[in-house]
């Protein structure tokens, strides 16, 4: 846990390098956040990141209370739920932008959050030092199974669209959890980095080899396409647009859109980078089905591209690890930290952004 806590605050430290730079991502600046999501009144457990004058202090196996691991919403779009540390997960009603509830999962470090469709169930996994998958009932939040899955915690979770059954992303490899026997019912071995597409039909996979396109009905491979770098990480996967969004931390221009049906990689023209990936820290990337427009996470910031023109625009620093966009496309979300190196101190939350407010104020479609 002490690697976990390590790695965030480097990620903290390179953030702290940008401050008062937002014009070196992209053309324009996102506006704050006209509403933020809270968390409900608690008693916070002392930080176990400080600074003491320049030397910053990490205390092994604590974690940071405030700060959101992964964010994720419901297929339905109406709940957002948010994995924090000292195992703590919070859940929201978008549509009505209020609190419903928050859980101990007694997991630390909640590093993967997963919401069924229609918001009832509700699953997390902790740090490598609590590797269980546990699925919670909601509103009530209780707990309905605690599945033990191995020596390290899973990267990512995503619900089957029956909700019967996890897609489960653990040290590199992808396997689909029943959720009530805790059976593996499909080994994609030597793959990992599932995505779903947004029309809930096809999983996307990468292997050693290519980029693998499933189905979700039966898990059958359909097609592979080619690796246009090295390390490709899929991120989005657009079939009414014909296209895919992926992310490689080697590359100076990380982010990157190629044709799903072809497998070619488009021209992906840039007048400003945007913010860096970070795997370890909550990365994502998804397309606004109507616009076509890419939204996106990284680097402590969320931040929008229009890949066919190159206009690329991003918020200040938000020092967070976690961002999502809703099904539909009309909500960014982006988690707020109060982190000890921001100039200001500001309440922690979740930040909500209308995609539509988003593209008019960057000039996009």
């Amino acid at each position: 846990m002490a690697t976990n806590r390590l790695s965030l605050n480097v990620f903290v430290f390179s953030l702290l390098v940008t401050i008062g730079a937002p014009s070196s991502y992209g053309q324009s600046v996102i506006p704050p956040p006209k509403l933020i999501l809270y968390d409900g009144k608690h008693k916070e457990p002392k930080s176990g990141v400080e600074l003491h004058g320049n030397q910053l202090v990490i205390q092994s196996g604590v974690g940071t209370p405030s700060t959101i691991n992964v964010l994720a919403f419901s297929g339905d779009g109406k709940f957002l739920a948010a994995g924090k540390d000292f195992g703590r997960v919070v859940v929201w009603d978008v549509t009505r932008r209020s609190f419903v509830c928050a859980l101990d999962t007694g997991q630390s470090i909640v590093r993967s959050v997963a919401l069924s469709a229609d918001g009832q169930l509700l699953a997390t996994s902790g740090s490598n030092m609590d590797p269980n998958i546990k699925v919670w009932h909601l509103p009530d939040g209780k707990l309905l199974n605690d599945l033990r899955i191995g020596n390290s915690g899973a990267q990512k979770l995503l619900f089957s669209l029956d909700a019967s059954s996890l897609v489960v992303s653990e040290n590199n490899s992808v396997y689909v959890l029943d959720i009530t026997t805790g059976k593996h019912t499909q080994e994609l071995s030597g793959e990992w980095a599932p995505v779903f597409s947004t029309d809930g039909k096809t999983l996307m996979t990468v292997s050693k080899t290519a980029m693998v396109l499933r189905d979700l009905n039966d898990w059958q491979q359909q097609k592979t396409l080619p690796k246009l770098t090295k390390y490709p990480i899929p991120l989005a996967l657009a079939p009414e647009l014909d296209i895919y969004i992926f992310g490689d931390g080697t590359q100076e221009d990380s982010f990157f859109a190629a044709r799903l049906g072809t497998g070619e990689l488009l021209r992906n023209p840039r007048s400003r980078r945007l913010p860096r990936v970070n795997f370890g820290a909550g990365t994502f990337a998804s397309v606004e089905p109507r616009s076509g427009i890419v939204f996106g996470h990284s680097d402590g910031r969320v931040w929008a591209w229009d890949f066919q023109t190159g206009k690329t625009c991003a918020s200040t620093i938000l020092y967070s690890e976690s961002g999502a966009l809703s099904p539909d496309g009309s909500l960014l979300v982006g988690a707020i930290d109060n982190s000890i190196m921001a100039p200001d101190k500001v309440k922690p939350g979740v930040g909500l952004w209308e995609t539509a407010a988003i593209r008019k104020v960057c000039g996009l479609k």
